[in-house]
């Protein structure tokens, strides 16, 4: 080709990178089964059986709403995530408004993780009841499995280099051996659960909340963040 006939853009840009299906599986995946396997218990054993299928209901149906919205206006617009999907339909206070709602869910899922880590490494203590925790039993009581000093080595070397990459679609490898530490966690979950069933060692199920002296009506609101959490499993697709 001449060089009068050479055009001074291409003729068609480049593809902005788009994330692996394998990555977006295992990444939905983690959402979905990491959040819901540890949060919907806690819903049912604070709400009872009838009000936390109703929350449950209930929060399926938001998602259901958000994820429709959000897949119409992204075939319609421009933007492949959350946030620019938000800023082309409310502009740029949706857009700011997305991204903060996002920031505070992620936060509150960090909070809940570690809360579940520092309880399985190095246990807790509910007034005169201890839990000891895997490294307590493995090594005894030392001072570097102490549940703070726990929860501050896998924040600072475990999830904060996780959180510092750019692209949702990183996390695939991460987020594959979460769905197998789940799979896991179910079976070991399931077996103990049957052995308490042929042990005669378990109690009838709750259909409704317990108000006593050591629980309020505000202790029933903590599983409404818990259960939303389990449902968040759309923007992460989106990022």
């Amino acid at each position: 080709m001449s060089p009068e006939y050479v055009p001074l853009l291409p003729a068609s840009r480049s593809s902005p990178r788009t994330a692996s299906v394998s990555g977006a599986v295992f990444n939905v995946s983690t959402s979905i089964i990491g959040a819901g396997i540890m949060s919907i218990p806690f819903a049912l054993k604070i709400l009872g059986i009838i009000p936390a299928l109703l929350l449950i209901a209930f929060v399926a149906f938001l998602t259901d709403i958000s994820v429709e919205i959000l897949v119409r206006f992204t075939h319609s617009g421009d933007s492949t995530t959350y946030a620019g999907v938000m800023k082309e339909s409310f502009g740029p206070i949706g857009s700011i408004a997305t991204q903060v709602c996002v920031m505070i869910t992620n936060l509150g899922g960090l909070i809940i993780y570690q809360i579940i880590i520092g309880d399985v490494l190095s246990g807790n203590k509910e007034g005169e009841k201890m839990h000891l925790g895997v490294l307590q039993e493995w090594f005894g009581d030392q001072w570097w499995n102490a549940r703070e000093f726990s929860i501050l080595f896998t924040a600072v070397f475990i999830l904060l280099p996780l959180v510092l990459f750019r692209r949702v679609d990183s996390l695939r490898f991460s987020s594959f051996i979460s769905v197998v530490l789940a799979v896991v966690f179910v079976g070991i979950s399931s077996v103990m659960a049957i052995m308490a069933i042929v042990h005669g060692k378990t109690k009838s199920a709750r259909l409704i909340p317990k108000l006593d002296k050591n629980t309020s009506v505000f202790d029933l609101f903590t599983a409404v963040p818990v259960i939303v959490t389990a449902f968040t499993f759309h923007f992460n697709g989106t990022q």
